[in-house]
């Protein structure tokens, strides 16, 4: 089994969800844990800078690299025993739910349409109708300091779309899920009704990063979006989708900048009718 892939001169807009992205020197692909270890060591004795990522599904990235490596985690593995199942970060969450569905394990079936990687699923605590990720977790793997070591679920700090991952800088490697039974039916029946409110409330098969601020209960962000008539708006190459007003859609040849611009309009917009700022749910890397 490889170990890791390396790719020179990486065009990183080709892995973004919104296409945005320049070319970095090295682009890694590591599958096993001594991969980790070789990449990691590689880059430190370069003394250069990396950035972890999973799905890249959330990501905003920059046009322009200064950082010279992403190492993308590709250990896509499901495996059940007795007590719990293990699943390697790289592993798409999508996947996991299915296996979770298909073997009546309840607690995620809403999470099936949500895409990206369980390792990305986890550092942002994602979730939906009343869902979340961490609701099945009992306990991650870390690489940290040039150890692989286990924090368990109450170490990870997980509230509303946060975790410890977002504080500190640990390396998540795999996850032991927890195993709740449930009836087939009724989580197939979860997953389908999830699916279609996401298909009519959300835009599909379009170059988004999902939803673009957090909500501030009792603030729901999208509702007042609405209310500030921003749907379907066009700001210097992106577009307010017409369907959710929390959704950003590209258009060709756009850049960082640009949606950072809409960021800044649509935060103030917010902030002068509520009086409060909204906090931004994409990941943003700024080099």
């Amino acid at each position: 089994m490889k170990k890791f892939e390396v790719y020179h001169n990486f065009d990183v807009s080709q892995i973004s969800y919104n296409k945005i992205g320049g070319i970095i020197s090295n682009f890694y692909d590591v599958y096993t844990k001594s991969g980790l270890i070789k990449v990691l060591k590689t880059i430190t004795n370069h003394h250069q800078d990396y950035y972890i990522v999973g799905g890249a599904s959330k990501i905003l990235f920059p046009t322009q690299f200064i950082r010279q490596n992403l190492i993308r985690l590709k250990n896509d593995v499901i495996v059940e025993s007795d007590l719990d199942i293990y699943v390697g970060a790289g592993t798409p969450l999508k996947k996991v739910v299915a296996y979770f569905i298909m073997h009546g394990y309840k607690g995620i079936s809403a999470l099936l349409g949500i895409p990206g990687t369980i390792g990305g699923a986890i550092v942002n605590n994602a979730g939906a109708f009343l869902q979340e990720i961490k609701d099945v977790i009992l306990s991650v793997e870390v690489f940290n300091q040039g150890h692989f070591k286990k924090l368990e679920v109450k170490d990870l700090k997980f509230t509303y779309r946060h975790s410890i991952f977002k504080e500190q800088n640990l390396i998540i490697f795999s996850a032991t899920l927890k195993k709740i039974s449930g009836n087939k039916a009724e989580e197939i029946a979860i997953a389908k009704e999830a699916i279609f409110k996401r298909c009519n409330s959300q835009p599909q098969h379009e170059n988004t990063l999902g939803s673009t601020f957090k909500n501030n209960y009792p603030h729901i962000i999208a509702r007042e979006l609405d209310e500030l008539g921003v749907k379907g708006m066009n700001f210097k190459d992106v577009k307010i989708s017409t369907k959710h007003a929390n959704f950003l859609l590209n258009l060709p040849q756009i850049k960082q900048k640009n949606y950072l611009n809409i960021l800044v309009i649509l935060r103030s917009f917010v902030y002068n009718k509520f009086e409060y700022m909204p906090d931004v749910e994409v990941i943003i890397l700024r080099w």
